[in-house]
């Protein structure tokens, strides 16, 4: 892919909400981290209500996870969106992208990562594709003896049978294409090398989760070209909000937004200033998962054991499940119905 934007697909359009239901607020975290039993109280969720002709159809009880941090989930109607990946039988192709660093996107790949081989066990890929910073192979405690830069050159990334060889496996039951050791390294693979790898793995697994570097060069560009799914990732800070809606917007006018969209908003608390009402009314589309600032997500990154990996329970972990389950493809979700608003504790 040539470093400049081009128009590959007809423009796909986003659906602008301007008019958002009252406001929603997310409470702080205490998370509860000097209890010796390691249980999290979880009071009462506010509701988010949804924008009235957006309104969802009833789900099945048994979905919800209070316990979780997630209290309820509704389906809500997205006219961007066409017929459901999982609906058709493909493979999941999943770009985790940002307009911006250090919004927790690599915590959410990783996190996303085992949950999905919790279901598909060695059915899971993760690629770090950030080229000059990407940090995967510390999130993850992992030591690989092959990078990214080894993936792609050579006869590696066209013999499926090799390919698997040089991945490095987790615990969890999934594999990683860790980045590169330095950036000079990471920067000599192409934009075109690693849609190949992309296009190659797709084929030999069930989910290609790829943990892109921020903005939209052409490394972002040629992932999200072959995603089927794109999860994008905002804090509760302005520049992040707003670097959003540029990144939506500009990925409809180029017509390559992914078939599926999922907005996370990270680190969510009062302090900031901000409302999950403020960020929806900015970017126009609605918020589908909200995590909550947590000291046990941050303590869970330092150690290299992704949250869902340790098993623990708090409301971070609810919302890294709720994630995970607009994934199954066993799911009862309508074909275009893939936005989804969360509650959380």
């Amino acid at each position: 892919m040539p470093a400049s934007i081009r128009r590959s697909r007809p423009k796909p359009g986003v659906q602008r909400n301007p008019d958002v239901d009252p406001d929603v607020d997310i409470d702080n975290d205490n998370d509860n981290d000097n209890d010796p039993e390691g249980h999290v109280a979880v009071p009462t969720a506010p509701k988010l209500e949804l924008v009235p002709e957006l309104a969802p159809d009833p789900e099945p009880a048994a979905d919800l996870e209070a316990e979780d941090g997630v209290e309820a989930e509704a389906e809500v109607e997205s006219p961007a969106e066409g017929t459901s990946p999982a609906a058709v039988g493909r493979n999941r192709v999943i770009a985790v992208v940002s307009a911006k660093g250090g919004v927790g996107k690599t915590t959410i790949a990783t996190n996303l990562a085992v949950g999905l081989a919790q279901d598909s066990p060695l059915g899971v890929v993760l690629i770090d594709a950030d080229m000059q910073f990407g940090d995967v192979a510390t999130a993850l405690s992992l030591a690989p003896s092959r990078t990214l830069p080894d993936l792609v050159s050579g006869v590696v990334p066209n013999d499926t049978m090799v390919l698997k060889t040089y991945l490095t496996p987790h615990p969890s039951g999934f594999y990683v294409v860790c980045g590169a050791e330095t950036p000079d390294e990471g920067d000599r693979v192409t934009g075109d090398q690693l849609a190949n790898l992309i296009a190659q793995l797709a084929t030999a697994f069930q989910y290609v989760i790829i943990d892109t570097s921020p903005g939209l060069g052409d490394h972002a560009l040629a992932a999200i070209e072959l995603a089927t799914d794109a999860v994008m990732v905002c804090d509760m800070s302005v520049p992040s909000i707003r670097g959003l809606r540029k990144e939506l917007s500009i990925l409809a006018d180029i017509g390559i937004m992914p078939a599926s969209r999922h907005v996370v908003l990270n680190f969510g608390d009062h302090s900031s200033g901000m409302s999950v009402r403020d960020v929806e009314q900015t970017i126009g589309v609605p918020v589908d998962i909200a995590i909550r600032r947590s000291n046990r997500v941050a303590l869970s990154t330092n150690r290299g054991l992704p949250l869902l990996a340790e098993g623990a329970r708090s409301p971070a972990t609810g919302a890294f499940k709720a994630l995970v389950r607009r994934f199954d493809p066993t799911a009862s979700l309508k074909a275009g119905r893939r936005h989804r608003r969360v509650v959380v504790s």
